[in-house]
């Protein structure tokens, strides 16, 4: 019985140090295999493409023309194509089917200065360029 006692927090030990190993060696794989244009979540979420790499920072674009600096060891993840938060290419569109949003709207209900002919639109605001009549 006080073998058991004995051999219950040592193997919680070995456990703890083997998944602790595993979890360095991937992390070190992603490190050395991680290349300019990829697409990558940083460990606190923000999505990005990478522009470029040295040893210790990551240049990563967030948005067209928006780079910034970041240590490379934030890079928590690769982020493949088809994954939810995976963003086209540049000049590609994100879904091909997409027409007008609903902002584009030619008639929109919500939208009080949507009037139809003849209807009074709403009362004119000071600063307004042309007021309505």
């Amino acid at each position: 019985m006080d073998w058991i006692v004995f051999l219950l927090p040592v193997l919680l030990l070995i456990f703890l140090f083997t998944s602790q190993r595993k979890r360095q060696r991937s992390v070190q794989q992603l490190q050395a295999s991680l290349q300019p244009g990829e697409q990558v979540v940083t460990t606190s979420g923000m999505f990005a493409r990478v522009i470029e790499l040295d040893d210790v920072v990551a240049v990563l674009e967030t948005g067209p023309g928006q780079r910034v600096r970041w240590d490379r060891r934030a890079i928590g993840g690769v982020v493949h194509e088809g994954a939810r938060g995976y963003l086209p290419e540049p000049g590609h569109d994100a879904r091909p089917d997409a027409g007008p949003g609903p902002l584009a709207s030619a008639s929109d209900p919500a939208d009080p200065t949507d009037n139809a002919p003849g209807e009074p639109g709403p009362p004119a605001r000071p600063g307004d360029q042309n007021p309505r009549s």
